[in-house]
């Protein structure tokens, strides 16, 4: 290990790539859990044996570039497809892309090479612990963030998962980084790992014991007999008149069709006519569906009183009712940061804009008769703390998405496992309707119980049962994570002075 400076720099670069490629098999569809661990063992060991901060911060960009390269390759799909922009543009604007999350890598890198050289009572295991957390962080919240393959959505099939209720996708990200860098120390003999070690055991086998003694956080109150209705609805078409009068049909005679289910849900932008447009023509039906007890969610573009400003919305009818707005937005895709600058830019490439705006942080929950239901639009589902925020008012969660953008790619497998995290973390069940897939239910422990196949145009029925109480992590956010960290840094700190008394 001691040689690993002494390699050449593109040699050293080469490895890096590959082992960040190798960790995106960790997350779905793959789930081979240990190969994430692999690439942070790796970016330990290249940001540790580093003579400088820059080469640190270079070796660290080499991880980055291979993981988010192989993980969310994806992107290149919807852009080359829909962005009239062209393969080489498309290819350009995803490696900008990949380029702009390698950064976080490359900044965690750097802090973290820092950070070690300064303060060397804390053992660098929990420097590089710390700095990828705040790399993660910084890049799941600047701009709307992008909180994508998190650390933490890798272990869906090990013991760490249990910890979900109690502290979150943070505090699972948070062993995953510790475990892995505690590994990467112990290779280059590093000393004074006492601290992050006792740590790893207690949270370790801490959710051993959950696994095998499982913990009922929540508790049933009810259950809602639930149709989703997937149209398949090709996106290059979804908006021409023809298409919409189309589908619109297709989605209300499904839904007469399941007038016993309590609950129909449709997928983002079902309805692709304005909600101002389309409530006076569905009066009659949702008076129908109202009479059979049956409520309709379904994704709706509304529009302001002034015809300006354009919002991504979930409308509830017949025997509910709501309208909630999307409040995260995809950047480029429904917003353009610093429209006034970037626009002209994408004008000249031929890439079209969008002008959504977003909605408030504090809007109600919907109604499905007598249970509240948070609703989330799409990317949103990907925010933990959003979803935490609105899970105390509801018994049951609805997430609409039109992952089509897509195609067969990994992106919608990856969306729907970032779905599981939530229902685990919240003890909510999930309901989950999309245009082409991956359509599900998910039980309040994170597990899919019924699928629809993916690019058919089908229907899918089950019980989705509705829950009270909250989970730890509801309760308390990041503070199981902090408390995590806090307590290796101390006991660290006092294990560090004990070992350089006996030096001296």
């Amino acid at each position: 290990m001691s040689n690993i400076s002494k390699l050449h720099p593109i040699l050293l670069t080469l490895i890096g790539i590959v082992a960040g490629a190798i960790g995106a098999t960790s997350f779905s569809p793959f789930y081979f859990w240990p190969s994430y661990f692999i690439t942070l063992i790796v970016f330990s060991i290249l940001v540790i044996t580093s003579t400088t901060a820059k080469s640190a911060c270079w070796r660290g960009s080499s991880v980055g570039l291979g993981f988010f390269g192989a993980g969310v390759s994806w992107v290149y799909v919807s852009i080359a497809e829909y962005g009239q922009v062209g393969v080489i543009i498309a290819a350009l604007i995803t490696l900008l892309f990949i380029s702009v999350l390698c950064a976080f890598w490359s900044f965690s890198a750097w802090l973290a090479w820092r950070l070690i050289q300064r303060f060397t009572q804390i053992p660098a295991s929990l420097w590089i612990t710390l700095s990828v957390l705040l790399g993660e962080f910084l890049r799941s919240t600047l701009f709307t963030g992008f909180p994508w393959l998190l650390p933490g959505y890798a272990i869906e099939n090990t013991w760490l998962f249990e910890l979900l209720p109690i502290g979150g996708i943070w505090l699972t990200s948070a062993c995953v980084v510790l475990t892995a860098s505690v590994i990467a120390c112990l290779l280059l003999q590093e000393t004074n790992q006492l601290g992050p070690i006792f740590g790893l055991l207690a949270v370790w086998l801490g959710a051993a014991y959950l696994n095998y003694s499982p913990v009922s956080w929540v508790q049933q109150t009810g259950t809602l007999k639930t149709t989703l209705v997937q149209g398949n609805v090709k996106q290059d078409v979804k908006w021409l008149g023809d298409t919409a009068v189309k589908s619109l049909a297709y989605y209300q005679q499904e839904t007469i069709k399941h007038l016993d289910s309590d609950l129909v849900v449709w997928p983002e932008t079902a309805i692709t006519y304005t909600y101002p447009r389309i409530k006076p023509y569905f009066e009659s039906f949702a008076k129908e569906l109202a009479d059979n007890n049956t409520t309709l969610i379904t994704g709706i573009p509304d529009v302001s009183e002034n015809n300006r400003d354009y919002f991504n919305a979930i409308w509830a009818t017949g025997n509910g009712f709501g309208l909630y707005y999307k409040q995260r937005l995809v950047p480029f895709g429904e917003y353009i940061p610093f429209a006034e600058y970037i626009g002209p830019i994408l004008d000249v490439f031929g890439m079209p804009m969008s002008n959504f705006k977003s909605g408030d942080d504090n809007q109600p929950v919907l109604q499905v008769g007598e249970w509240g239901v948070a609703p989330f639009i799409c990317y949103e589902i990907v925010y933990a703390e959003q979803v935490r925020r609105m899970v105390r008012d509801s018994d049951f969660l609805i997430t609409i998405s039109n992952d089509g953008w897509f195609g067969t790619s990994i992106g919608p497998w990856q969306h729907l496992q970032i779905a599981q995290f939530r229902a685990k973390e919240a003890g909510r069940y999930v309901i989950r309707a999309t245009n082409t897939g991956v359509t599900a239910f998910i039980n309040e422990k994170g597990k899919v119980v019924a699928q629809a196949p993916q690019f058919e145009k089908t229907t899918l029925t089950a019980e989705a049962k509705a829950f009270s109480g909250i989970t730890p992590y509801v309760q308390w956010g990041y503070w199981p994570t902090f408390l995590l960290l806090g307590i290796c840094i101390v006991f660290s700190y006092l294990n560090g002075l004990v070992l350089n008394r006996k030096n001296t």
